[in-house]
């Protein structure tokens, strides 16, 4: 059956659901317009770039208007010239002057007897040392005595070749030869004798000899004992014997400290605790800088007639830089380093703050003594150096 017109109407005028599309595209608008505001205040910048602040530093230094807050922190101050500063005292030790030393040995080869004297004895020239039985001895005795009877009998025939002359009972020519035979034999015993002379010794038997000191002084060394075997030729001497009017002290100077001590300068040694002061005078300053300890030897000399500075004890020496030199000298916070060189900051303009390699001396109290690179009337930073050296790390 096919329905009538009238009964499709209610069909026809049933409204149908809207698209909702236009929905959508409302929602998308909105969120579009929130990120707008906030797409320009993230990106807008990019467009366009403000100011680029100046560089505060480079390697070089540091620039600091006079509005810039690190000027509460940076002092500046003039260079200027002081005495150097004083050396510390140095340690040092008494020794012997080789000068007023003798060493002593045997001449002759043999065993000792007895020993004499002890370390730290005071002995006058000609005392004795110690005895040596020597074979030597013996025949160099045997040797002088024949060469003596030998010139005797020379003497007597030429006295007898005389007579015979006189009673023209032989011819000249044999008192020529019996003259000639004398001075020979005597020659002889001459040479004989002078061996003995110049051994320096004091004979006590066939056999035995006792050297003897060549000179007044104190043993300051012994090597020597009973029944030793000695020969000439030792590497090390049996005595040494020193006259300690006069001693040295020796003292290693530091490498750094070795430029203000000069040859005929006067320092101060002080021994046992102070209580025994002496002057003396700087003698010789090595030329070569020891490759271990770093140091420079010196060598002082001086006057002991009292005895007090006695050979292997330690002292004190107080060394006084020359008057006349006059050296830069600034705070140590002035100071720094760059892990390469010490530098100091000149201020080369009231705004501009320049580093400044400086070769550095000794440091005492606070104080730092320039060797080269800051000039007498230079302004520096004698306050916030480290400040500063921050900045310059900073900037590379």
């Amino acid at each position: 059956m096919i329905p009538s017109p009238t009964s499709l109407q209610p069909i026809m005028t049933t409204p149908l659901p809207r698209p909702r599309r236009g929905k959508r595209l409302g929602l998308a608008a909105l969120v579009l317009a929130a990120a707008v505001p906030s797409w320009v205040l993230l990106f807008g910048n990019a467009k366009s770039p403000g100011p680029v602040p100046p560089r505060l530093a480079d390697q070089g230094g540091v620039n600091l208007p006079a509005s810039a807050p690190q000027w509460k922190y940076v002092e500046l101050a003039v260079a200027q010239a002081a005495p150097p500063v004083a050396l510390l005292p140095n340690p040092g030790r008494i020794s012997f002057d080789e000068r007023r030393t003798s060493a002593v040995g045997t001449p002759l080869a043999g065993r000792i007897d007895r020993v004499a004297v002890r370390l730290g004895d005071r002995v006058e020239k000609g005392a004795h040392l110690f005895s040596v039985r020597s074979g030597e001895m013996a025949d160099l005795e045997s040797a002088r005595e024949s060469a003596r009877a030998d010139v005797v009998v020379k003497q007597k025939v030429l006295d007898r070749t005389r007579d015979l002359v006189r009673l023209q009972a032989t011819a000249e020519k044999e008192q020529l030869i019996a003259e000639a035979q004398l001075r020979e034999a005597e020659l002889t015993h001459n040479t004989a004798r002078s061996k003995l002379q110049s051994l320096k010794i004091a004979a006590d038997g066939p056999n035995l000899f006792w050297v003897t000191a060549p000179r007044r002084g104190a043993v300051v060394d012994i090597d020597v004992y009973s029944n030793q075997e000695v020969a000439p030729g030792r590497d090390k001497p049996l005595v040494q014997i020193s006259d300690l009017d006069e001693v040295l002290v020796l003292a290693d100077v530091a490498e750094n400290d070795s430029a203000d001590v000069k040859q005929g300068a006067e320092v101060e040694v002080r021994a046992q605790g102070g209580t025994v002061v002496r002057r003396g005078k700087v003698e010789h300053v090595s030329e070569v800088v020891d490759p271990e300890r770093r140091a420079v030897e010196v060598r002082i000399r001086v006057a002991n007639e009292d005895r007090a500075l006695r050979p292997n004890s330690l002292v004190e020496i107080l060394f006084s830089p020359p008057a006349a030199s006059l050296r830069v000298r600034v705070p140590s916070s002035a100071v720094v380093t760059d892990g390469e060189k010490s530098v100091v900051f000149v201020a080369k303009s009231p705004s501009r703050l320049e580093r400044v390699p400086v070769t550095l001396g000794r440091q005492r109290d606070g104080e730092v003594e320039l060797l080269a690179g800051l000039a007498p009337g230079t302004r520096y930073v004698s306050s916030g150096a480290l400040l500063l050296l921050n900045e310059v790390d900073l900037a590379d």
